[in-house]
């Protein structure tokens, strides 16, 4: 089951420092330590791997998008980044040894961050997404699903049934409503919600954390 890019000169999603440094400071309070972080449906990730390395001291960081121009770009500025898509099975493999993979898909149309797409709408979609990960792959670490602000309650128990469904062993630590008051292109703007953002794993407390 694959996607495909609907515009090939889409702009490159970029996400605020803010939101970085505020999964940077979870990742830290739930005691990661020198992890290796993959981020798929990366876009931009220049920051991310700047922050998780300052930050976390990450001994690996890698990224993957299904955009060339994206890859090139970050290849270009020393960002390990590979080319494919989110729903290969033989992609994916390649991060079943990464300690926390960031999944985060384009949420907003043409990645312009000004046209909204709402959470059944996105894609590559979460649910054939985390069947992949967790029951394909059974993968053991810790997965962030990245949501759009409209993200709503209803969708959040969906979402976590289907991992449940997908690996009994799976808890919700944490659902992080990520506010900011920069944009991706470090412009200032009115306090905004930006992601509701799903922390969940294999074994980790199933506590549905509110912050």
């Amino acid at each position: 089951m694959n996607y495909h890019l609907t515009q090939a000169g889409r702009p490159f999603a970029r996400t605020n420092r803010q939101t970085i440094q505020q999964r940077a400071d979870i990742l830290r309070e739930l005691g990661y330590r020198q992890p290796a972080i993959a981020e798929i449906c990366c876009g931009d990730c220049q920051r991310q791997q700047q922050i998780y390395q300052e930050q976390l001291q990450t001994r690996r960081y890698c990224g993957l998008d299904l955009s060339p121009a994206v890859v090139a770009l970050n290849q270009a500025n020393k960002v390990a980044c590979l080319a494919g898509d989110a729903l290969d099975t033989a992609v994916m493999r390649q991060f079943l040894d990464f300690d926390v993979i960031f999944f985060g898909p384009p949420l907003s149309a043409h990645c312009d961050g000004h046209t909204g797409l709402a959470f059944r709408a996105v894609t590559p979609g979460y649910g054939p997404f985390v069947r992949l990960l967790l029951q394909e792959l059974n993968y053991g670490g810790l997965l962030v699903c990245i949501g759009p602000n409209s993200t709503n309650m209803g969708e959040i128990r969906w979402l976590y049934q289907q991992a449940r469904q997908a690996r009994a062993d799976v808890g919700l630590r944490l659902i992080h409503y990520s506010y900011a008051t920069l944009t991706g292109n470090d412009e200032a703007t009115e306090r905004r919600l930006k992601y509701v953002e799903l922390w969940l794993g294999a074994g980790l407390p199933d506590t549905w954390q509110v912050r």
